[in-house]
């Protein structure tokens, strides 16, 4: 079975159940989420056997957080446990896709304190690939660090670096310094993953040719930059092309759509399948995620994605 070694931060999610500011609001419901983590879910359901590496405190969040981790088959023997800091924890309110106040607690959080000690203390035999978004290096320089170390380590190892920039203007802003912070991850990653807004913030370019391009320059291996309903552009030194994605039966949260798509994308690269195929299972996935209100409870099982694309047709971004 192929092991994927993920880095990151996973929090505590608290989910408003009713309407309303989350000032106003009085019911939520727990549960856990994290771009990296939402990744890890997308995989075993795929098939496949993530290593998650993290810090966590010692406190009820991290007991939720292990919990959940083993209820999903994800192994949490590299967890970290850090009593000096609090894990991470976020609140987002109910609202239409694409809409949500969503608020972090995450200053000085164990995970934000990861280093490269840590990273240079991971066992990388067999893992086949290796993959972080931009939330991780954002959080801290310690962060920054760790996963330039976990980069360099994969490297002298031949493991595929896949690398999701998954912006989040609540974590940072446009400054030169972060845009080249996320800039030099595209650069060593072996596949990019940047939406095409994302692009364009990193690179000033609109056209996806141009951005798979630019970055193939830089020495990205494989490009994929998602679409929206027009489906996923992806390129690299042997092959390019454009993807479509599928179509949803509804539309309710679209926060775990990329998530899916690494996720699927990921599970593609493994089993060696042409890019293109592997870019169409990605876009798969992201449409199932986006039909429930969780941020991974929607993503499928290998069965359960062959399923939905045979029996759903391709999106015409000209008609749907």
């Amino acid at each position: 079975m192929d092991k994927v070694l993920l880095i990151g931060e996973p929090m505590e999610l608290l989910f408003a159940e009713e309407e309303g500011a989350l000032a106003d609001v009085t019911h939520f419901r727990a549960s856990v989420s994290g771009a990296e983590m939402n990744v890890a879910v997308g995989l075993v359901r795929l098939g496949l056997c993530p290593r998650y590496m993290t810090r966590l405190g010692t406190d009820p969040r991290a007991d939720r957080i292990r919990r959940f981790m083993r209820k999903n088959g994800i192994a949490d023997d590299l967890i970290i446990t850090d009593p000096s800091h609090l894990t991470g924890a976020m609140m987002k309110n109910k609202a239409e896709p694409g809409k949500h106040e969503i608020y972090y607690f995450r200053q000085d959080s164990a995970a934000s304190f990861l280093c490269e000690q840590d990273v240079d203390a991971i066992d990388l035999t067999d893992i086949r690939a290796v993959h972080f978004t931009g939330i991780f290096p954002s959080i801290s320089k310690s962060a920054a660090d760790a996963a330039r170390q976990l980069v360099k380590r994969a490297k002298d190892n031949d493991i595929i670096v896949v690398f999701d920039p998954n912006l989040r203007c609540q974590l940072w802003n446009s400054s030169p310094e972060t845009i080249a912070l996320l800039n030099e991850f595209a650069a060593q990653a072996d596949v990019f993953l940047p939406s095409l807004k994302e692009a364009e913030t990193l690179c000033g370019l609109t056209d996806a040719e141009e951005i798979a391009d630019h970055y193939l320059s830089l020495g990205t291996k494989k490009v994929v930059v998602k679409l929206g309903k027009q489906g996923a552009y992806y390129k690299s030194r042997v092959e390019s092309g454009v993807a479509p994605t599928f179509q949803a039966d509804a539309v309710v949260n679209t926060a775990g759509a990329g998530d899916g798509f690494a996720a699927g994308l990921i599970s593609g690269l493994c089993e060696e399948i042409p890019l293109g195929e592997a870019v169409v299972r990605a876009n798969a996935v992201g449409s199932m995620q986006i039909q429930n209100a969780s941020d991974n409870a929607g993503l499928p099982t290998l069965p359960e994605l062959r399923e939905y694309m045979l029996n759903h047709r391709f999106v015409n971004p000209d008609r749907d």
